[in-house]
């Protein structure tokens, strides 16, 4: 009978780990891949203002000189200043003007931008 009791007890003892729970570690401590900023600099070529009610990002479309085209897509937090460092919007900018933009790129493939700097 003692035999019994004991295995018995440990059998709960080994089943009850089964249940125990993880303790779920804080997101602050979660190790992120760090995101490489990266510089891409042309002439605008078009610029899209955004639409929230319509589902429409804003977006800015660069060409470079040796014609290569990049799309960004502009988040409220991005910082758009002129060549003398002075904040503007994204409807001030033109086709034609000469942007230089920070921008990360995403695992899906989408180019973010960080900053927009009026070059000329």
């Amino acid at each position: 009978m003692k035999k019994l009791t004991f295995l018995l007890f440990v059998f709960l003892c080994v089943s009850s780990l089964c249940y125990a729970q993880q303790v779920p570690v804080p997101v602050s401590q979660i190790a992120q891949t760090p995101v490489e900023t990266q510089a891409f600099t042309g002439k605008v070529d078009s610029v899209t203002i955004g639409d929230t009610a319509q589902g429409v990002k804003s977006e800015i479309v660069v060409v470079a000189d040796q014609g290569q085209k990049l799309s960004f897509v502009v988040k409220s937090g991005t910082l758009i200043t002129d060549k003398d460092a002075k904040m503007v919007a994204l409807s001030d900018i033109k086709k034609d003007n000469k942007v230089a933009v920070a921008y990360t790129t995403s695992k899906m493939g989408t180019h973010k931008a960080q900053s927009i700097k009026l070059v000329e």
